[in-house]
């Protein structure tokens, strides 16, 4: 009797220390997460103070090299020298070491003919080559919004030519009428923004080391309770008792996991871009759902606020209970980080994919949906990484999100996604889900299915506030199963849109 109490203890411990390590893994994650971008961040501000005068200083001799440079490219080009033309682009390149290159881009027409040249500065050789312009730049911002400026300097952005981050100031060429006829451009090397991402990506991998271990160590400790827990069932008397204990402790890690979901309760102004307060609820209405098949499970979801726009996700990991949670709290977490810094649902999910495939050891997945939602212009973009299309209600009206999913996040490291695109209108709600919803099953086997949903959401026609939206299909399920054991974690998101506020309109 002795040695199956000394058992239980050991197995209580055992326990808690795997429940503790859940919630250091995340406390990890969070905190040497922000140290990097923190640490990184002051380093550019200390930077900042001393460059700030030589920013200025290479921007006003790009400016100025154009500026003097402009009316004899205009006069070259409209006689047809092309010859000359380039000699004079490629003095202005010789004669200010400040640029890297200069761009000359003729106007498209409607025949979607380009005509592009690019001279720059060979950085081994230190001499000037030209070379015609292979990509497409019209989706250049240089050149779109060089065609409607008299001057325009673009956000950095990665070269095509280098592997640095620079800026480019467009300038328009116009003819005898004042047409514009091509944009000539100045490149402008952004060298501590470069070297400032660089270093914030190597903080960021080194900050994810002692995560992964916590992780590997927190799968043996599982192992080594499903064992424990084996031994215990033949050994033991008073199983019920055990039961009982083991089942104590993880209601803890339900608790923990339960605080890892967002309220919408704790996201409440951002600032407009006057810098005024704006107040969430005057623009959505969010509420969520999560009913694990077992204590504690993989699904997820997360939203917060940044920039006027609601990011906000959804996910399943492969299986379920405690190892399911560990790679759900860690799933979140890169999310969080990500998404702090990346505007592109595309771009967020291939971020999250390569730091969730590094080390994957273990073989676990998950599928997910990132959207981010322009509060001042229900503009929607969205992108999925194997994950099922959210509905859309409008009204008495319903469609589903289109989209080509991706692949889901831990299983390819060079696997690529795209960005989507809808309008949100006033009034509309977005409702997301987990297999949980579609694969809920009855006692004779039969699956609740889509069109079932479809049917719960038409019952009502329209739904006032996201909670009762979220009320009625789990009301449908419980009606459906009548009972059933749930085979697997049931969990929703509804956003309602309500519209921009006075605060960003017009803006």
């Amino acid at each position: 009797m002795n040695t199956s109490r000394h058992t239980r203890i050991r197995s209580i411990a055992v326990l808690i220390v795997a429940a503790l390590i859940l919630e250091v893994t995340t406390a990890v994650q969070y905190y040497s997460t922000r140290s990097s971008v923190v640490s990184v961040i002051m380093e550019m501000a200390q930077r900042d103070v001393s460059t700030i005068n030589r920013v200025a200083e290479v921007k006003k001799i790009a400016e100025n090299a154009l500026h003097h440079a402009v009316p004899e490219v205009e006069r070259l080009f409209a006689q047809g020298d092309r010859d000359s033309l380039y000699r004079v682009l490629q003095q202005i390149v010789r004669e200010h070491s400040e640029l890297v290159g200069v761009d000359f881009a003729c106007k498209v027409g409607d025949d979607g003919k380009r005509d592009g040249y690019f001279t720059f500065r060979n950085e081994e050789t230190g001499g000037i080559q030209d070379t015609i312009i292979g990509f497409d730049y019209t989706e250049r911002s240089w050149y779109r919004e060089g065609l409607k400026h008299n001057g325009f300097w673009t956000e950095p952005y990665m070269s095509r030519y280098y592997v640095i981050l620079m800026s480019t100031f467009a300038y328009p060429v116009r003819n005898d009428k004042g047409e514009v006829v091509a944009i000539l451009g100045a490149d402008v090397p952004m060298h501590e923004l470069s070297a400032m991402t660089v270093k914030l990506y190597e903080n960021m991998n080194h900050s994810l080391l002692p995560v992964i271990g916590l992780q590997l160590l927190g799968l043996l400790l599982l192992g080594f309770i499903m064992f424990r827990s084996i031994r215990s069932v033949r050994r033991l008397s008073e199983v019920s008792a055990e039961k009982d204990l083991i089942n104590k402790e993880l209601d803890i890690a339900n608790s923990i996991q339960t605080a890892m979901l967002p309220d919408s309760s704790q996201i409440h102004e951002f600032a407009d871009e006057a810098g005024g307060a704006l107040d969430v609820k005057d623009f959505v209405d969010i509420a969520g759902s999560q009913v694990p098949a077992k204590q504690v499970g993989g699904d997820f979801y997360d939203f917060f606020v940044r920039g006027g726009k609601l990011f906000f996700n959804i996910g399943d990991v492969c299986g379920k209970g405690i190892p399911a949670a560990l790679v759900m709290s860690m799933t979140q977490a890169v999310f969080r980080s990500v998404a702090s810094k990346e505007n592109s649902p595309a771009r967020i999910l291939q971020d999250m994919n390569v730091i969730a495939s590094q080390g994957n050891s273990t073989g676990m997945f998950s599928t997910i949906f990132v959207g981010v939602l322009d509060l001042a212009t229900g503009r929607l973009q969205y992108s999925s990484g194997g994950h099922d299309r959210p509905f859309v209600i409008s009204g008495g009206a319903l469609r589903q999100l289109e989209f080509k999913p991706g692949f889901p996040i831990g299983i390819m490291e060079n696997a690529t996604y795209r960005d989507f695109e809808t309008e949100i209108a006033p009034g509309d709600m977005v409702m997301l889900y987990t297999d949980g919803l579609t694969e809920a099953m009855n006692s004779a086997q039969e699956l609740f299915g889509q069109q079932r949903i479809v049917d719960a959401i038409k019952a009502v026609g329209a739904f006032e506030a996201p909670k009762q939206l979220l009320d009625t299909m789990s009301q449908a399920v419980a009606g459906f199963v009548c009972g059933a054991e749930q085979s697997d974690d049931l969990t929703m998101l509804a956003i309602l849109y309500k519209g921009p506020a006075a605060g960003l309109a017009g803006k």
